[in-house]
């Protein structure tokens, strides 16, 4: 029998993978450093194609997300929408804005020029409707920030479930301490209302928690290396991660920081990455518990009533941490 060699493997695989098109994904954003590192990743890694961005507010206001997101396309130096979202929640008080996290310009406070780029006239939710329409089955919304344009695009269009592909979302706490109070995170408490409607939504969608995420840790060394080797973006990298890395090296992150909205967007590129479980999904929208992400491992709930009818919904559980941050200096770096 003759021995395939590695050559020989490596050449199949590349045939293999010459015939798979890439992922195309719209990303919902409010950029935000962790959400800036997940937006560059995007665009550099070879099994994904960005068709749009949308700006919500979260980590910065609406309007500062929608020149971040601009500012985003010039590192990469590619041209695709950018549709500005909603500017606060559905029904909730807006959260005041985390500049102690991210930097008053989002950015880490390196303060980029302004965008020479535009946004669309259309709204976030209307852009969605109309490029998830377009390409039946073929469009992943990926949502990093609090999920009210993906709400709203439900409100404009009722078949979206049935033409969206998928639906991966960063958010939540199960198990582990919330960011913004102790049972919820920001994306989800930044409107509650919104995430109970898209988490219930009768489609194909997923959830990366902070449980997950917190696992995966962007150090130093890392970033020595992507600045290091990863040319301009590399730079942008490092360089916006600062703040923010200091920012965890007060709460007693001693090196680096959790990689959040990364790990969601790695999910989308690779899902053998990640172990999850089946799970109905409810969030809590008043009292002292709004954002709290309540996952039920059954639909057993026969009467009508706040679980009636809560389909599946898939949540992310533990994570190759070592995989994702090779999937991510391999995309940022051409390796």
């Amino acid at each position: 029998m003759r021995t395939i060699t590695d050559a020989m493997l490596m050449t199949l695989l590349l045939l293999s993978n010459a015939g798979m098109a890439a992922e195309k994904i719209l990303i919902d954003t409010d950029p935000g450093v962790d959400d800036a590192l997940a937006v560059v990743f995007a665009f550099a890694s070879d099994d994904l194609e960005v068709v749009g961005l949308t700006t919500i507010f979260g980590n910065v206001e609406t309007q500062l997300a929608t020149r971040n997101a601009l500012r985003l396309l010039d590192i990469v130096d590619v041209d695709v929408p950018v549709a500005e979202g909603a500017v606060k929640p559905l029904y909730s008080k807006k959260l005041a804005t985390p500049d102690f996290v991210h930097g008053k310009d989002g950015f880490g406070e390196i303060y980029l020029p302004e965008s020479r780029r535009r946004p669309i006239a259309e709204s976030a939710a209307e852009f969605i409707v109309r490029t998830v329409m377009a390409s039946p089955g073929e469009i992943t919304l990926v949502v990093l920030g609090p999920m009210t344009n993906i709400a709203l695009a439900l409100a404009l269009e009722p078949d979206l479930p049935r033409n969206v592909k998928r639906v991966v979302g960063m958010g939540g706490v199960l198990q582990v301490m919330g960011n913004v109070s102790p049972v919820a995170s920001a994306n989800i408490l930044g409107d509650a209302h919104a995430a109970d409607i898209v988490l219930g939504t009768p489609w194909d969608v997923i959830l990366v928690p902070a449980d997950t995420t917190r696992q995966v840790r962007v150090t130093d060394q890392w970033l020595q290396g992507i600045r290091a080797n990863g040319g301009k973006q590399g730079e942008f990298i490092h360089d916006i991660s600062r703040f923010y890395r200091d920012f965890y090296r007060r709460g007693g992150v001693n090196d680096g920081f959790y990689n959040h909205d990364p790990t969601a967007m790695a999910f989308v590129v690779d899902q053998s990455l990640f172990q999850t479980e089946q799970r109905a999904i409810r969030v809590v929208t008043d009292g002292i518990s709004i954002g709290d992400v309540i996952a039920a491992k059954q639909v057993h709930y026969k009467v009508a009533g706040p679980w009636y009818g809560i389909p599946l919904a898939t949540i992310t559980t533990e994570v190759d941490a070592k995989g994702v941050m090779q999937l991510l200096e391999a995309a940022l770096i051409g390796r």
